[in-house]
């Protein structure tokens, strides 16, 4: 790890490695009637076939928790030959809530009929238990959604028409179902596509004991959505669930853990983190995400990737809460790459495209990096940006102290602080413009160490960076301190007493133009993206304290 005294060395960006072709894999060599070997070849993904006529059929699935059935709405090829299986399993339910005749799911436009579908899959469009057509009482991602990702998948894989091979697909919650159907490791599982996926309830909601503001409406609907029964009475389950389901699902735990913003780790929130389950994960992952993704954030997949111990791909590139984008520089056209991926893991072809580790990772200047892998990377160089009385220094060592008072607005409940930050309600420390430029990949850390009025606290650190348009934001992190060993470990803080802690920021690969202007700014509130819910009152930064105040930057390793 970086000292105090170490110098800033700043680096160049390396030219990414660009992969040749839109799809660039390559097929085992064969040999011909002579003899001679023949050239391996790019796999080239078959085109969709518009023509192929399609089956359409829904299936009650029986769970044998709970007397719940699972439903799902069937699209396939209508031929003899059996076919793979691909399942987003999701709350939002399939197409056909809310109306009395369900809709055919096969319209134009839909890129999983569309995509898929013609290129020889069946698709499942099932319902989570109890949402959509499904019984039983939402769940939430907890225990008994693994269990019905397990039995979805033994009945898929056990129909005439399955080959025996399923994969699940899906983005933000559906995401997280395949994760969960990962690790639930039902036999008949191939592949597993999660997209812009939480992995830990709790950190969907929280940064390190610090609640998000903007989470709380969309949980809160999950719940009230599953209250409802389903509105189409041609399914059997329909009567059961009109009369059972208002008066058995009991949702106040769910809103109760869900507005409890004490950030508290309890039973229910580890019963709904997948991290410490990842190692059941024995299929081949391609997981994908937004480091521009403000919904589900960019800290999803960093720990959880990397500790993934099967064959993985990640992509992650600049953008929001949706699908990939296509790269033809990169992995190609993202639905080609996708289909790539189950051909392999569900039809056994050898495509040549997953025959490694590797994560395609985009930075803020569109430049694919290729990380063979892991990603962050583990050989990330960490330079240390010292704090000081001055502001920031490569240099000079942490020196000095700052102070700024902790305090919200009257009259909001603590749900909001409408406090603007000024001299005394945060600390400004800046680093002279850069001498060349930097790349970043990973996570950035900040040691500190605090001494605070309360016990109850909030850190924030945002950094900025100006590149002569203006400063923006480009990274931060939250903490309360009590959960500094860990949200599973709380401590005490004891008010007057120096409290060394590390506040981790958000994955990121951007690139910090020569000239740019850095600065880290410290305070309790987030223009509301957190909840303010601490003891007001002043915290004091000891920049030369147990843990000496420094910003560790990861540098990338493809950079000179």
């Amino acid at each position: 790890m970086p000292h105090a005294g170490r110098a800033l060395t700043l680096v160049f960006l390396l030219t990414a490695t660009a992969l040749a072709g839109c799809l660039a894999g390559e097929a085992p060599a064969s040999l011909d009637q002579a003899g001679e070997t023949v050239p391996p070849i790019p796999y080239k993904v078959p085109e969709p076939d518009l023509d192929l006529p399609l089956l359409e059929h829904a299936e009650l699935i029986p769970m044998p928790m709970g007397d719940v059935q699972i439903h799902a709405r069937i699209v396939r090829p209508d031929t003899d030959e059996p076919v793979p299986v691909i399942v987003q399993f999701t709350p939002y339910t399939a197409p056909g809530r809310g109306m009395l005749i369900e809709p055919m799911v096969s319209a134009p436009g839909g890129a999983f009929v569309n995509e898929l579908v013609r290129r020889g899959y069946a698709f499942a469009f099932a319902d989570v238990r109890g949402t959509g057509d499904s019984g039983g009482c939402l769940d939430l991602r907890g225990q008994l959604d693994i269990e019905d990702a397990w039995h979805l998948t033994e009945f898929l894989g056990t129909q005439e028409w399955s080959n025996g091979k399923v994969g699940f697909i899906g983005a933000s919650y559906p995401g997280s179902e395949a994760h969960i159907a990962a690790i639930a490791g039902n036999p008949h599982l191939g592949g597993v596509i999660p997209v812009v996926a939480s992995t830990s309830f709790y950190s969907y909601h929280h940064k390190n004991g610090v609640p998000y503001v903007n989470h709380l409406a969309t949980n809160t609907g999950y719940t009230q959505n599953a209250v409802t029964p389903t509105k189409n009475p041609q399914y059997e389950n329909w009567v059961t669930r009109q009369v059972r389901e208002p008066v058995e699902c009991d949702t106040t735990t769910h809103l109760t853990e869900q507005l409890d913003q004490s950030g508290t780790y309890d039973a229910w929130w580890a019963d709904r983190n997948l991290r410490p389950r990842v190692h059941n994960v024995t299929v081949p992952v391609l997981m994908a995400q937004g480091l521009a993704d403000w919904n589900v954030k960019p800290d999803h997949i960093a720990e959880y990737y990397n500790n993934l111990k099967v064959r993985k791909i990640l992509i992650a590139g600049q953008w929001g809460h949706q699908f990939p984008n296509d790269a033809p520089e990169a992995y190609g056209a993202w639905w080609e790459y996708a289909t790539a991926f189950f051909d392999e893991t569900l039809k056994g072809i050898p495509t040549g495209l997953f025959d490694e580790d590797k994560a395609y990772v985009q930075d803020t200047e569109g430049n694919w990096n290729v990380y063979p892998g892991e990603w962050p990377p583990l050989n990330a160089r960490q330079v240390s940006l010292n704090l000081t009385a001055n502001g920031l220094s490569p240099t000079e060592a942490p020196s000095g102290s700052a102070e700024w008072e902790a305090r919200m607005s009257e009259g909001q409940g603590g749900f909001t602080s409408l406090v603007a930050p000024d001299s005394t309600s945060q600390v400004v420390l800046t680093l002279p413009p850069l001498s060349e430029a930097m790349h970043v990949s990973g996570v950035p850390r900040l040691n500190l160490t605090v001494i605070t009025a309360a016990e109850n606290v909030h850190l924030v650190a945002v950094l900025e960076v100006n590149t002569g348009k203006g400063w923006t934001r480009e990274n931060y992190g939250y903490l309360n301190p009590i959960y500094r060993n860990g949200v599973d470990k709380p401590e005490r803080v004891v008010p007057g007493k120096p409290t060394p802690v590390t506040i981790e920021m958000y994955p990121q690969e951007d690139i910090f133009p020569k000239g740019a202007e850095l600065r880290l700014i410290l305070r309790s509130v987030d223009e509301g993206r957190t909840v303010a819910v601490f003891d007001e009152g002043p915290i004091q930064v000891q920049f030369d304290g147990e843990r000496p105040g420094q910003l560790w930057i990861p540098l990338s390793p493809l950079a000179n």
